[in-house]
């Protein structure tokens, strides 16, 4: 997946293109938040010296499983109910659309081993956002833009729960987990925040591959020269640049939150089954139909 500004970034264009008067104003951060998707069942106990536990499995579970599914009930829920709930289920979906196109690339050039996966995520972070917002992410603490206050709103805890517990009842999320995971992200992202790069310093080992910092080698993490790379799971090559691969999610995602958005607003059973078909059953990690029950395997990491 990209990492937390590249997400916050599209979900934001996506908001501008697609309801024009961008129609989530008062609720930015929850839509922000909404564009973490299953995203912070990862921090849940992130301490490096507390094991794992079953909010990681959930966080597993909704990028792997059936996703197309879970998507079109958090939407259908959401059509009764308020803006807020709204904007965090728009920005949601934004998030798979995003890893959708994108996460093969950075499967294939991060590899399976440790944390590369994340320190490639924060370093194509850095890249995007200083390339098209002209935004440091080392210089600006991102905590704050994903923050809803001290709890999770009851709403959003009761949404999650019911639809998390409906398509996967054998993980036994519990709202605690929602709550916890929501918490145990911002403090993350709090403690990683390192504008003066005294914390990389003093524990490299520990949070340089989660720290934003800013990126001093010439390497060629965007594939600009556009170099051939294979899907991780099938082999099937590719030159796109991560860039080319955000704007095909872009032009995806405006298909598929204009159908939403229309849903929201005309309630019309047609427009579901439109949008059942637009988002279909595709994996976060593969970009491919789960049907298919594909693995992805094959790695060339640059980091």
């Amino acid at each position: 997946m990209p990492n937390i500004w590249t997400h916050i970034m599209f979900c934001e264009e996506m908001a501008d293109a697609v309801t024009k008067t961008h129609q989530f104003p008062s609720y930015e951060p929850m839509m922000k938040l909404g564009a973490q998707g299953p995203d912070p069942f990862f921090y849940h106990r992130f301490w490096p010296w507390m094991k794992e536990g079953k909010a990681q499995e959930i966080g597993l579970a909704l990028h792997e499983t059936k996703c197309g599914p879970f998507l079109l009930d958090l939407i259908h829920t959401a059509k009764t109910m308020d803006n807020q709930v709204k904007a965090y289920v728009f920005g949601f979906i934004t998030h798979h659309i995003l890893d959708r196109n994108t996460h093969p690339y950075i499967h294939y050039y991060a590899g399976y081993e440790g944390n590369k996966h994340q320190k490639l995520e924060i370093i194509i972070d850095t890249l995007m956002l200083h390339k098209f917002n002209n935004l440091k992410t080392w210089k600006t603490p991102v905590y704050k833009e994903i923050d809803v206050g001290r709890k999770l709103d009851k709403q959003i805890i009761h949404l999650l729960y019911q639809i998390i517990n409906k398509h996967y009842p054998e993980l036994k999320a519990t709202p605690f987990y929602i709550q916890k995971s929501y918490k145990d992200m911002k403090l993350a992202l709090k403690l990683l925040s390192d504008p003066y790069g005294w914390k990389n310093r003093l524990f490299p080992s520990l949070i340089s591959s989660y720290s934003h910092q800013p990126v001093e080698n010439e390497k060629d993490y965007l594939n600009e020269q556009k170099n051939t790379w294979y899907h991780p799971a099938t082999r099937e090559p590719s030159n796109k640049s991560f860039i080319e691969l955000y704007q095909q999610a872009k032009a995806e995602g405006v298909k598929i939150l204009t159908t939403v958005h229309s849903y929201w607003k005309e309630q019309h059973d047609e427009l579901y089954y439109e949008l059942a078909l637009q988002i279909g059953n595709i994996s976060y990690d593969t970009g491919k139909s789960l049907a298919l029950k594909l693995a992805n395997q094959y790695a060339d990491p640059i980091v």
